[in-house]
């Protein structure tokens, strides 16, 4: 069965690797992110990014600021008018920043963490859970979010990440709650220190030029690669009920190792 799945915050990184692994498998694909618009808080995808994904046959973008709940129902609706229906979305949607203690910490970056992290995970539900639950059973419909570790303990330097992922974790968990008896599916995945954009900037956040620093407690002492994570998302995607309120794990041991 062909499923139409959005990803939003799918640009680049994790997201884009989802992109590609989905079409392989003949999903038709509409990426939603910010490919228009600049943030000093963040470096986000941009026209480059749109550009290599539009030339993968079976995925669409559409450039939409997640942060904006209006913005992110109209960018719905648009993908329900083309495509009829959507059977699945992922929010990967999301930003890094620290270096700092918490009580050193300002409330506009805690604010600015919370709306890259935690709203637009937030908007994208509210905005694709009504239509997936029109979807049969069959279907598959499923609402995934990208959690992190730091949204299962704390990590010195990051306290805005951390409350934002912590946060990002609860909208799961709230929503699986707010879904049993219904045909979709809710389900998290907590990926550890990944090859992004993400990572380089936790590093610079710690005054490190080199990630591998970040990653000794990971198996493989390596960054993992967004292909890896991206396989991952996909079998959440395909799960089912059998993953419904769980955030699965995808960090190398990260913590626990």
């Amino acid at each position: 069965m062909t499923r139409v799945v959005l990803l939003g915050g799918g640009g680049r990184g994790m997201g884009a690797a989802t992109a590609r692994l989905l079409a392989e498998r003949g999903d038709r694909v509409v990426v939603l992110d910010a490919f228009d618009t600049v943030d000093d808080f963040y470096p986000l995808a941009d026209e480059a990014d749109r550009v290599a994904l539009q030339s993968i046959s079976g995925i669409e973008t559409m450039s939409v600021d997640l942060r904006d709940g209006a913005a992110t129902i109209a960018a719905v609706r648009s993908v329900i008018q083309r495509h009829g229906h959507v059977d699945a979305a992922v929010a990967f949607a999301g930003a890094v920043t620290g270096g700092r203690p918490l009580w050193e910490t300002d409330e506009e970056t805690l604010e600015k963490s919370i709306a890259f992290n935690t709203l637009t995970t937030w908007h994208l539900a509210r905005a694709v859970v009504p239509h997936l639950l029109s979807r049969p059973a069959e279907a598959l419909p499923t609402f995934v979010a990208l959690t992190s570790v730091a949204g299962e303990k704390g990590l010195y330097g990051l306290a805005p990440y951390v409350v934002a992922k912590h946060a990002t974790a609860g909208i799961v968990r709230a929503l699986a709650s707010d879904l049993v008896g219904t045909s979709v599916t809710a389900c998290g995945v907590a990926p550890g220190s990944t090859d992004t954009t993400m990572l380089r900037q936790t590093a610079a956040a710690y005054g490190l030029t080199d990630v591998h620093d970040l990653v000794q407690h990971q198996h493989g002492k390596r960054p993992l690669r967004p292909e890896e994570l991206a396989h991952v998302v996909v079998f959440a995607l395909g799960a089912g009920p059998v993953l419904h309120g769980a955030i699965l794990p995808a960090d190398a041991g990260l913590g626990r190792v």
